[in-house]
């Protein structure tokens, strides 16, 4: 044998075979196993030209409203960056809504037996297209709802790719055969829990982040082996073709029926038709809490299950020893990203006594420097933050700001609705820093969903953890610290569905993590394998392990029973025999049952 520094002097160069096996089994993967994988397939789709930058078909609109004036049919459609129409889109109706559930559930049927390699084909060209796309998909984002391109790239088209390729890569394992232990009695069966689809889910999704909040569920939904009647909020109807005609083309091109996808858009009462309709197996719903309760209530009447995220007033606790130059960006996004409309946007930061006075400092500065502006029409001066999606959201934020401030906080920076010079009719709020908070106040238990920075003093962890659990909510939460033990400490205790310890917002770039929250930001959780389950029937299977044994009844027991004390002695005995923890107890009990039955 050879030293390994004598490689390449041996009669035998063990190096270069070794290198040659390597490199051989890689070439095998690539062109024998990657081989059985079915590969993306290419396919174009024209964005509409109302998203291209710069475009001024539509007219500004004097107050813009989703509502059309004697027309409860239509939704009017318009950028709040700008007040600019985007057009009309007509509501759903009840015989339309009944008809595209009949259709996905035909489709269902035959998309319920394909392979999860077919599935994975699907996801890989919708994968494929989304990263080809990413400008075109922003910026129909950023037309619809009004945020930057950044925030778009970041809320929509980044998880949106994490989500399909963690599904592409982990799917399968999370939905594959579960074999558990029969347990002692039953050491003669195979148990296992067998998760199949169960048809057609529906989901009613929030208006915040408009591609990914509509794609999302349906890549869970498919995978999982349903179709999917997606219900998208009426405030961004308008890029809701574009997202549909994206699924059901890589649908298409894969050979499966489109049919398995289905949008439908309106106002409450399309909604409300969904969710109390008996055809829907499941539904998924992202919105209020005061919304949610009237979706559980409607999915009631067929006890249709439900998976409710309610939104959150997520905290953000802020020790002495944090590393501020980390901490501060990393809020700083967390408050101002889509103009903070996130369910996990960062809505109180809680700042230890001893770094408070720099942190709110730091903070002035930075908010005051934050532009408001339409990206698409002002991207080459520089924008940091869009616009509100709501048009009737101002008087309710102004309202919670005057409220705080009435109690004792001050507002150091904006705290109104904000006149954009080149935008009148935009609809925008001015970058907030609202200092001195404390719990009595209403803007600590209401979710704002605005650029608010709320910051709180507090003592020590037992003062941070009473203050953060003043809010029913409880969706997420972030712990800054450079000591991991309290970090982790705290973050442990915190009564939320999800905590990051030095970060905000990554369980959703975690995609192996469940999403969802306690309290009354909902129950339930979709992503990660807890969300794929979700759309499943866990059935609970179970067969003989070997042919010749089955399971007898013996005749002591058997119907009709010839002597009821003997028979009940002899099921005592039985329980005696496999549970005790006594081997002595067990063999005892085994004795006894021979005599019974004798």
């Amino acid at each position: 044998m050879c030293c390994i520094g004598e490689l390449f002097q041996c009669e035998t160069p063990l190096l270069p075979v070794a290198a040659a096996v390597v490199l051989g089994g890689a070439l095998l993967y690539v062109l024998v196993l990657r081989k059985a994988s079915l590969a993306a397939i290419p396919f174009e789709l024209r964005p509409p030209g109302e998203s291209l930058p710069g475009w001024k078909g539509g007219e500004i609109l004097d107050r813009p409203s989703i509502l059309v004036e004697g027309r409860p049919d239509l939704i009017q459609c318009f950028d709040p960056a700008t007040g600019r129409s985007l057009g009309q889109v007509p509501a759903t109706t009840a015989d339309q809504l009944n008809d595209k559930l009949r259709r996905a559930r035909v489709a269902q049927a035959t998309w319920a037996k394909t392979t999860f390699e077919q599935r994975r084909q699907v996801l890989r060209t919708l994968n494929e297209f989304v990263l080809k796309h990413q400008r075109e998909i922003c910026q129909v984002a950023a037309r619809d709802s009004g945020k930057t391109l950044i925030d778009a790239t970041l809320g929509e088209v980044l998880t949106t790719n994490a989500k399909l390729q963690w599904t592409i890569k982990n799917g399968e394992s999370a939905l594959k055969d579960d074999v558990r232990d029969p347990g002692f009695m039953m050491m003669y069966k195979k148990a296992r829990v067998v998760y199949q689809p169960r048809g057609v889910v529906a989901a009613l999704v929030s208006w915040n982040y408009p591609f990914h909040n509509t794609v999302g569920p349906v890549i869970s939904a498919l995978f999982a082996g349903n179709a999917i009647v997606v219900k998208a909020s009426e405030h961004v109807a308008w890029s809701m073709a574009y997202w549909e005609q994206m699924v059901r083309r890589a649908l298409n091109v894969c050979g499966h029926d489109p049919e398995l996808v289905q949008f439908v858009t309106g106002f409450a009462d399309v909604g409300q038709a969904l969710t109390s309709s008996p055809h829907v197996d499941h539904i998924t719903f992202i919105g209020s809490p005061e919304v949610g309760k009237l979706v559980m209530k409607s999915a009631s009447a067929n006890l249709t299950p439900v998976t409710l995220e309610l939104g959150g007033k997520d905290c953000a606790i802020v020790f002495d020893d944090a590393d501020m130059s980390q901490c501060i960006p990393v809020l700083m996004r967390g408050v101002i990203q889509n103009a903070s409309q996130n369910c996990i946007g960062i809505e109180r930061i809680l700042v230890q006594a001893g770094a408070y006075d720099r942190f709110v400092a730091e903070m002035a500065r930075r908010i005051k420097a934050v532009r408001l502006g339409a990206v698409l029409d002002d991207g080459a001066e520089g924008v940091d933050c869009g616009a509100m999606v709501l048009s009737g959201c101002f008087d309710r934020l102004e309202a919670l700001v005057a409220d705080a401030v009435a109690k004792g906080a001050r507002c150091l920076v904006g705290g109104h609705a904000y006149a954009h010079p080149r935008h009148p009719r935009g609809q925008y709020f001015e970058p907030t820093l609202l200092v001195d908070v404390t719990p009595d106040m209403d803007i600590t238990r209401n979710e704002t969903f605005g650029p608010i920075m709320v910051v709180m003093r507090f003592a020590d962890e037992q003062d941070a953890l009473a203050r953060v659990h003043s809010s029913p909510y409880g969706l997420g939460s972030s712990v800054f610290s450079a000591d991991r033990l309290r970090a982790r400490r705290v973050a442990l205790s915190l009564r939320t569905g999800m905590a990051n310890v030095n970060d905000f917002g990554v369980n959703y770039i975690c995609q192996s993590l469940p999403f969802g929250g306690v309290g009354i930001s909902g129950f339930g959780r979709f992503a990660g394998p807890e969300g794929l389950r979700a759309l499943c029937v866990e059935k609970a299977f179970t067969e003989d392990r070997f042919p010749f044994i089955k399971t007898p009844i013996p005749p002591i027991v058997d119907y009709p029973i010839q002597d009821t004390e003997k028979g009940y002695q002899f099921t005592q005995q039985i329980v005696a025999f496999a549970y005790s923890d006594s081997w002595w107890a067990s063999i005892k009990a085994g004795l006894r049952l021979g005599q019974l039955s004798m």
